[in-house]
């Protein structure tokens, strides 16, 4: 076991280095950047894209959340093992009934806060959504009835959620925080509203856009885009990178994803299990390439159920460990598993194997390069 006594007063800098240097070697030696924590499996929303609650799908998940005390135990596991970044979400993370108590405990610990919701709920929760230091908000229709059509929400209002949106950029302005990102998932029906989404992105000077295609079920295979729709988002993407946005996007990468991700290709439909749900892979966003994988170094997941996923949220190839049967810093510091995972990942993979075959759909393509660079540097410097 790391000695962790100390971890936690660490600059910043060194911490990312001895993460980097983690890879090299092939263990841990400081807790990861970044947890992500699925506090609450639930949400007030249908969202057609959503591969858990979407309309089409038939058999949903049920409620299932962390026990608050569990929750508080991570957070403060997290803050000794020298994480930086706790990540809280659900469903929808103001469902879970100590969001309040779990974001302020993050932010009485001096980690960094990251939250997701959508924003369509009573002014109440705003209060403490605005000690978040980064929110990331699903708005995916521009317009009242296409809002109730995408987002399957019987009550609410995009007004409301605007309304909302408005009053944390005044935050915002005034604190410096929430940093404000606004998600837009594309798929066949609602492509056309992009445009729209990105001028409000503007005129409500958000601090960052990401668009990205959603992750299709087979029950979903309904929503994929057409060869022609696919061309139409296309030449929309275009005119978007040469209209001039002052917010970071992600338009260039969407963009190479539909010229050369292969959008028709291999279509293949995964078998069930706790950790996917059938999910489609409709293109290949490592281009089928050996990758080395360092995402499970500097990000860790844990689910609502309390299991310890690596080596992200999107591919669980190893569940090491439930935090309600073992402390969350004893599973990331003592286990074999997980640790062979790691070194499995970071050492290649291919997305054309049987293991590792939902990560052609990885999100993490950009993070990733950019991770392999601070361990090459690691490993550089090791050799001198």
């Amino acid at each position: 076991m790391v000695n962790t006594e100390t971890l936690k007063t660490l600059d910043p800098v060194v911490r990312d280095k001895l993460r980097a240097k983690s890879s090299v070697l092939g263990r841990p030696l400081i807790g990861p950047q970044s947890v992500n924590i699925h506090a609450i499996q639930a949400c007030d929303r249908k969202c057609a894209f959503c591969w858990y609650f979407s309309p089409l799908i038939s058999t949903p998940p049920k409620r299932v959340m962390l026990d608050y005390k569990i929750l508080e135990g991570v957070i403060e596991d997290c803050h000794e093992i020298g994480v930086d970044e706790i990540n809280l979400e659900g469903g929808e993370i103001v469902l879970y009934p100590f969001a309040e108590q779990a974001f302020r405990k993050v932010k009485e610990l001096g980690m960094r806060l990251r939250a997701y919701s959508h924003l369509d709920f009573d002014s109440k929760h705003l209060r403490y959504l605005c000690l978040a230091d980064r929110l990331i908000v699903n708005l995916s229709a521009m317009t009242e009835a296409s809002y109730r059509r995408v987002h399957g929400k019987a009550s609410g209002s995009l007004a409301n959620l605007l309304k909302h949106l408005d009053r944390l950029l005044v935050s915002r302005r005034k604190y410096g925080k929430p940093e404000i990102v606004l998600t837009f998932i594309v798929y066949d029906h609602n492509y056309k509203e992009m445009p729209a989404f990105l001028d409000l992105a503007q005129q409500r000077g958000v601090d960052e856009v990401y668009i990205r295609f959603f992750k299709p079920t087979k029950e979903m295979k309904a929503l994929v885009f057409s060869k022609t729709t696919l061309a139409e988002l296309q030449e929309m993407v275009d005119a978007a990178i040469g209209a001039g946005y002052t917010f970071k996007h992600n338009l260039n990468n969407l963009r190479n994803i539909i010229v050369n991700g292969h959008q028709f290709e291999n279509i293949v439909s995964l078998t069930p299990t706790s950790m996917n749900n059938d999910r489609l892979l409709s293109y290949d966003a490592t281009g089928g390439e050996k990758t080395n994988c360092q995402i499970g170094w500097f990000y860790s997941y844990i689910d609502e159920n309390g299991q310890v996923i690596a080596p992200c949220d999107g591919v669980g190839v190893c569940v090491a460990g439930n935090v309600n049967e073992r402390r969350y810093k004893d599973i990331w510091f003592d286990n074999d598993f997980l640790h062979n995972t790691l070194r499995e990942a970071s050492g290649g993979i291919h997305s054309c194997s049987a293991k590792w075959q939902e990560c052609r759909h990885c999100s993490y393509v950009p993070v990733n390069k950019m991770l392999n660079d601070k361990v090459r540097r690691a490993r550089a410097e090791g050799a001198m």
